[in-house]
């Protein structure tokens, strides 16, 4: 189980990473403290198990939703 926590974790990483102030302003913001990443990744991880989404269509409709 661990593994599989991992993994999406460095998937989420690797998409935040992605981000621009362009892209997505309101998420580009939340993440460059280490408490809006830590919101920003919780809310991924839920929308990931619960909505069955990727970590990058979870960016875009948290964008919409901020």
């Amino acid at each position: 189980m661990k593994d599989i926590e991992t993994e999406l974790r460095r998937e989420i990483y690797s998409r935040l990473k992605e981000v621009t102030a362009k892209s997505a302003p309101k998420v580009y913001e939340r993440i460059q403290t280490p408490g809006g990443y830590a919101q920003i990744e919780s809310m991924i991880i839920y929308m990931v198990i619960n909505d069955h989404i990727t970590p990058s269509a979870c960016i875009g409709q948290i964008e919409s939703e901020l």
